[in-house]
């Protein structure tokens, strides 16, 4: 590796948390630079089998369950009521763990590469005063009164076009940030005992005050989302972050898919990525319903449960699966119908197909919201996801004007940096020359 300088790169969440990362990883790989990924133990295959080294960052799914006293499927329901559980039944709760497993695994790193929603991560990069990035994956998790984001409940104006709509924004955005930091009680409390000095910086969701990274992305397309006038100064905006699996399971579908793809026109895919499974509901029953109402053909990714249950009644239509790469999924379909989780909108918005978003919790509804801003596709209330709205919606989708902007929309992706920025500003806080390194890189640069 080249000058022997180490990157450690700290996340939590879903897959749709994780995979990023690896992203950064691979990119920072391809400048020489030596690369370890800190994250939950139940991701450490996804990572090692790309061929990064992992560190241990708890919590683990097992220690959730464990203090919350109820299984995965219970935790999934609590955390669709409560908007502040990932707050505080997560980072807050588990706040002493991830700032010890962040500091071990930061041993001989010259930088850090954090979520920004991490903050026992985020606290450690600070004590060891090493060269920071932080990374929001999505637009919501940087509250803004100019171009503000669907938060709900939050009553903002979501086009904003005088000053005082403006303002009224401002005062949004100050009771929810007022809100947080409410709750951040035991976070100050362990910066004291830390001995770190008080602060009036915004250490969960991003309010544009002034922070201490030296870099703040936005891992989305300023397209979906452009920088907003009133966000951090530090803050740049360079595109998704797509990558290349090298991950066996990741490459390729199951000879069974292919076929089913291939002996007929282009099914509509269902999916809820890898966190809605716990909790689909009737999600799947409805949209089979939907899509032999519209005599379309189907392809339902779902989770085990759901897999089996639908496997005993889907027709010759119908193609039921638990695993398949979106990269290599989405482009065979004529559209795609989601709950809205980030990575998924991101490889919908790359196949270039419409997309039908039934948003669950969170940043959700924001990037359905997006999406049916940009006339690339349609959002539904989960509560109104029924036979007639799905089908209705649909059938509105195989609309030429959908068709042609998501085609559109995924050309002028392909021009996006994306991780390589992150690669870019590494090897600037570690004082390295960008030419040395991206004339070997250049065959992967930009690829998505």
């Amino acid at each position: 590796m080249r000058h022997g300088k180490r990157i450690l790169l700290a996340t939590f969440g879903t897959l749709g948390d994780i995979y990023p990362f690896i992203a950064i990883a691979h990119a920072l790989r391809r400048r020489g630079l030596d690369v370890v990924i800190a994250a939950p133990e139940m991701h450490r295959g996804s990572i090692e089998r790309e061929g990064i080294a992992y560190a241990r960052l708890r919590p683990h799914e097992n220690d959730i369950v464990q203090a919350l006293g109820v299984d995965l499927a219970g935790a999934f329901r609590i955390m669709l009521k409560n908007p502040y559980f990932i707050l505080d039944e997560i980072y807050l709760r588990f706040l002493a763990a991830t700032y010890e497993d962040a500091l071990v695994a930061a041993e001989g790193a010259d930088a850090i590469v954090t979520h920004n929603l991490l903050v026992g991560a985020n606290l450690a990069a600070e004590r060891l005063g090493l060269p920071t990035a932080r990374v929001a994956l999505a637009p919501l998790y940087v509250q803004s009164a100019a171009a503000p984001s669907l938060t709900p409940p939050a009553p903002y104006i979501l086009r904003p076009r005088s000053r005082w709509a403006i303002t009224f924004n401002e005062m949004v955005r100050f009771v929810i940030r007022t809100g947080v930091n409410m709750r951040m009680k035991r976070f100050h409390a362990f910066r004291t005992k830390l001995g770190l000095p008080r602060s009036r910086e915004d250490f969960f969701l991003d309010f544009g005050r002034k922070n201490s990274a030296s870099k703040i992305f936005g891992l989305y397309s300023p397209r979906f989302a452009p920088r907003p006038t009133d966000g951090p100064a530090n803050m740049e905006i360079p595109g998704f972050p797509f990558y290349e699996p090298r991950d066996e399971r990741r490459r390729g579908l199951d000879e069974a898919l292919r076929r089913f793809l291939s002996s007929g026109s282009a099914p509509i895919v269902f999916t809820l990525g890898s966190f809605a499974p716990q909790v689909s509901g009737n999600f799947y029953d409805v949209s089979i319903d939907a899509a032999r109402a519209l005599r379309r053909r189907a392809v339902l990714l779902a989770g085990p449960k759901d897999a089996e249950r639908l496997s005993a009644a889907v027709g010759a239509d119908e193609f039921v699966c638990c695993e398949a790469p979106h990269d290599e999924l989405f482009p065979f379909a004529a559209c795609v119908v989601h709950h809205g989780g980030i990575g998924t909108t991101a490889q919908a918005l790359r196949s270039g197909k419409p997309q039908l978003i039934v948003p669950f919790f969170g940043d959700q509804p924001d990037h359905g919201e997006r999406i049916a801003r940009l006339r690339l596709g349609q959002a539904l209330k989960l509560s109104s996801y029924d036979l007639q709205s799905a089908t209705r919606a649909l059938a509105e989708l195989c609309d030429d004007g959908y068709i042609c902007a998501a085609r559109d929309f995924a050309l002028s992706m392909r021009a996006e940096q994306g991780v390589e920025a992150v690669a870019n500003w590494a090897e600037d806080a570690l004082g390295l020359d960008h030419a040395e390194c991206e004339s070997a890189a250049a065959p992967y640069c930009g690829r998505v």
